[in-house]
C-alpha cells in the first residue's frame, strides 16, 4: 500500500514538472489510474482498520433477576439447587452473556456507549455479507452472579479471517474478545466468540430438503420436559477415558424459539423461518447461548452439585433444527488435583441427524 502511493506520488511530481500547461491534463490521467495502483482499500483492509478498537460500556438494562434466571433453568433443564429462588440463589455460568443483550429494537441500555459494538458487521452488511452465525466460543469463567448485581461487557474485535468459502456461503470469520463486569468493576468472565459474516446460498425449500422434518405439527403437543436428573457421576471412582451419561434431547421449534427468548436474542433467524431459510439454513435454528446452556446444563448434571465450569470451549458445526434430536455425549480426559481440589477436563460432543451439531472441551472443579 505504502509503495504504491509512493509509486503515485512519483508519477504526479514528474507530471507537474513536465509544464504547467499540461498539468490538468496529466493529473486527470494519474487519478483516473489510482485504482490500477491498488490506492482503494479492499475489502480485508477496511474491515482490519476497525480491530483492536476497545468499545463499552454495554450496560445491561435490568440487574440480575430471580425471574429471568427462572425462566432460562425452566427451558435449559438446569435443576442444581443453588439456581433456584431463594436468599443464597445463583445465575448460572452459562447466562454470562444474555445479561447485556440488545433489546427487541435492537437498542442498549441508557448509560451504555454509543459507538457500535459490530460496526465490522453492519459494514459488512453493506458490502454484500448480510447473513451472519456464531460459530464458536470459547469462556473463561470467574465466579457466578447473584441477584441484585448489574452486568455489563466490553467488546474488541481481536481478528478478521480472510475470505472463506463454506457451505453456508462466502465470507469472514469474525472474532471479539469480550469481557463481562459488574457496576463495580468486578471481571465475572471473558470470552473470545466467533462469528462467520456471509452471504447465503440459496437453500432447498423444506419440502425438497433432506434431514429432519420441519413440519410443525411436531411441536402442537405438549412439550417434553428436559430432565437433566440421574447423570451424576460417583467422582469417587471416576477414571480418565470414563464415558459420562448420554442426555438427549429432542429439538422443536417451541426449544429453539424458547431459547432464544430466554437469551434475549431476539434476532430473527431463530422465529422466523423465511429469514432462516434467507441465511441458507433450511428452518429456524438454534443459537449458540441456548447450546452453550444445555451443555452447561448437562456438565453441570454430571459433575455434581457445587461443581464449577472454570472454561468452557466450543464450536458449533450442523445447525439444531426442528424434528431432530442432540445427544449429548463426554468423556472424562484427564483428573488432577490442584490445591487438594479434583479438577476434571472433559471432552463432549453433540450429534444430531445431520451429524455434529457442537463439539469442545470444558475444565471443571468438582465439589465431591
Amino acid at each position: 500500500m505504502v509503495a504504491e502511493s509512493d509509486k503515485l506520488q512519483g508519477i504526479v511530481t514528474m507530471d507537474v514538472a513536465k509544464s504547467c500547461a499540461g498539468i490538468q491534463s496529466n493529473l486527470q490521467l494519474n487519478l483516473n489510474s489510482i485504482s490500477g495502483f491498488g490506492w482503494d482499500m479492499t475489502e480485508k483492509e477496511q474491515l482490519s482498520a476497525l480491530t483492536g478498537i476497545r468499545r463499552g460500556p454495554y450496560i445491561a438494562f435490568n440487574p440480575v433477576s430471580a425471574v429471568q434466571i427462572w425462566q432460562w433453568c425452566s427451558v435449559m433443564g438446569e435443576q442444581q439447587a443453588r439456581y433456584q429462588t431463594g436468599s443464597d440463589q445463583l445465575a448460572p455460568l452459562a447466562m454470562m452473556q444474555m445479561w447485556t443483550m440488545r433489546d427487541y429494537y435492537d437498542r442498549y441500555a441508557p448509560g451504555s456507549t454509543s459507538d457500535r459494538p459490530y460496526q465490522v458487521f453492519d459494514d459488512m452488511s453493506a458490502m454484500g455479507y448480510d447473513s451472519n452465525v456464531a460459530v464458536s466460543y470459547d469462556i473463561e469463567f470467574l465466579r457466578h452472579l447473584r441477584v441484585g448485581e448489574w452486568p455489563r461487557h466490553y467488546t474488541t474485535v481481536v481478528n478478521i479471517s480472510d475470505k472463506k468459502t463454506t457451505s453456508l456461503g462466502v465470507g469472514y470469520f469474525v472474532t471479539e474478545r469480550v469481557e463481562y463486569t459488574t457496576d463495580a468493576s468486578d471481571v465475572f468472565a471473558y470470552a473470545n466468540i466467533t462469528y462467520f459474516q456471509y452471504q447465503a446460498v440459496a437453500v432447498e425449500t423444506a419440502s425438497s430438503a433432506s434431514g429432519p422434518s420441519t413440519d410443525i405439527s411436531v411441536d402442537i403437543s405438549t412439550p417434553t420436559m428436559l430432565d437433566s436428573s440421574g447423570l451424576a457421576l460417583d467422582w469417587r471412582n471416576a477414571k480418565p477415558s470414563q464415558a459420562l451419561a448420554e442426555w438427549h434431547l429432542p429439538i422443536t421449534h417451541r426449544l429453539i424459539v424458547g431459547g432464544a427468548l430466554a437469551t434475549q436474542d431476539f434476532i430473527p433467524v431463530h422465529h422466523n423461518a423465511l429469514a432462516a431459510r434467507a441465511a441458507g439454513m433450511p428452518d429456524i435454528f438454534m443459537n449458540i447461548l441456548t447450546t452453550s446452556g444445555l451443555v452447561c446444563t448437562y456438565l453441570n448434571a454430571c459433575a455434581g452439585e457445587g461443581s464449577f465450569i472454570r472454561s468452557l470451549k466450543f464450536s458449533l458445526m450442523a445447525p439444531n433444527v426442528p424434528g431432530d434430536v442432540m445427544t449429548l455425549q463426554g468423556q472424562i480426559q484427564e483428573l488432577t488435583k490442584v490445591d487438594g481440589v479434583t479438577e476434571a477436563s472433559i471432552v463432549f460432543v453433540g450429534k444430531n441427524g445431520l451429524g455434529v451439531h457442537t463439539q469442545g472441551s470444558a475444565l471443571i472443579e468438582i465439589s465431591n
